[in-house]
């Protein structure tokens, strides 16, 4: 046997690679995905982005929206070299090559950049600081006085603060109401723990307010003695696979994906796999697979205690234990 380790050429890597939607756009060839980067087939032509960047792998959707609209995002999930998260709109320059725009106004060379020509846009109201009128411009929500060397107003709003993405409808009943709906998916920077807030108009600005809290023992005593859940009715659903611990049926419900035996009421089944797991989104085909195969597909989107983005498969065992398992680092791949 060889011990010379196996190597590929990226266009022979063994793999299903897809083919974009939309043209190159240096030379209106196709595009195909390749085992690193995204890359024009015309030989003539050298247009090709990576698939990963700052540790997050894009989606071919999304790189279609880049190439056909020239920005796409704004975009969670990067990581800085010190291992920071971050989130930033993509642009694809003149040259065709990716940069980010971080929504700060200033160019690379730390110089204001042009004002944003808002010719055509949707005003979604009424600046609170100066009374002009307040856009979409990519990474923010900002007054069309707040951009440019001459700027006179400083309002602007992030798309997304805490890693909760704000809406133009929740922008919109900001500027007219002075408050948007409850938002449910703030995460603090200090312990890296969910919570719900409003976005209110203060000081010509934005601010948060918290929901006000009911004391635990009024709230139960107010509510007295807890009323059985009503059961869930699995007619006419589809199943997604066999229970691994009873046998019965799984469905897809609000609560998670839960065994038809969950609703008995003597002994009922306590298997469970929830809908969202440390911020990742399970799909019900994500879910089938674990039952089918005892393992999804690699999901990427895993948000550590440490408030760091990983990348893990689910896996189970015989008894229904849904654990990680973590791919082989990218180097170790190339090298084997």
């Amino acid at each position: 046997m060889s011990s010379a380790p196996k190597k590929f050429e990226e266009d022979t890597i063994p793999g299903d690679f897809g083919v974009l939607k939309v043209p190159c756009p240096k030379c209106g060839g196709e595009v195909h995905e390749k085992y690193k980067q995204f890359q024009c087939i015309n030989e003539k032509c050298d247009f090709a982005i990576w698939k990963t960047l700052c540790s997050r792998m894009f989606e071919m959707e999304e790189v279609e929206k880049l190439i056909t609209e020239k920005q796409v995002g704004p975009l969670q999930n990067f990581r800085s070299k010190q291992g920071f998260p971050f989130t930033a709109v993509l642009k694809l320059t003149p040259e065709f090559k990716i940069e980010f725009d971080f929504g700060n106004g200033q160019q690379k060379d730390g110089t204001d950049a042009a004002p944003v020509d808002f010719t055509g846009k949707e005003p979604l109201g009424k600046c609170p600081k100066c009374g002009a009128r307040v856009f979409d411009a990519g990474m923010n929500y900002i007054c069309e006085k707040a951009t440019g060397a001459d700027r006179t107003c400083k309002f602007r709003t992030g798309k997304i603060i805490l890693q909760q993405e704000i809406s133009p409808e929740q922008v919109k009943k900001l500027l007219a109401e002075g408050k948007t709906d409850l938002l449910t998916k703030f995460i603090s920077k200090k312990n890296n723990r969910a919570f719900k807030a409003f976005l209110i108009v203060k000081d010509g600005g934005t601010a948060f307010e918290f929901p006000p809290r009911e004391a635990k023992g009024r709230a139960d005593a107010a509510k007295g003695p807890k009323e059985p859940l009503p059961k869930i009715d699995f007619t006419g659903k589809e199943s997604l696979g066999k229970c691994p611990k009873c046998g019965g049926k799984i469905f897809d419900t609000e609560s998670g994906y839960l065994c038809e035996k969950s609703q008995a009421d003597a002994k009922p089944c306590r298997f469970k796999i929830n809908r969202e797991i440390l911020q990742q989104p399970i799909e019900p085909a994500q879910a089938q697979k674990l039952l089918a195969t005892h393992k999804t597909d690699l999901l990427d989107k895993f948000v550590s205690k440490a408030g760091k983005t990983f990348p893990a498969y689910l896996v189970m065992d015989d008894k229904g234990k849904v654990t990680f398992e973590f791919p082989s680092r990218e180097g170790d791949m190339e090298s084997k």
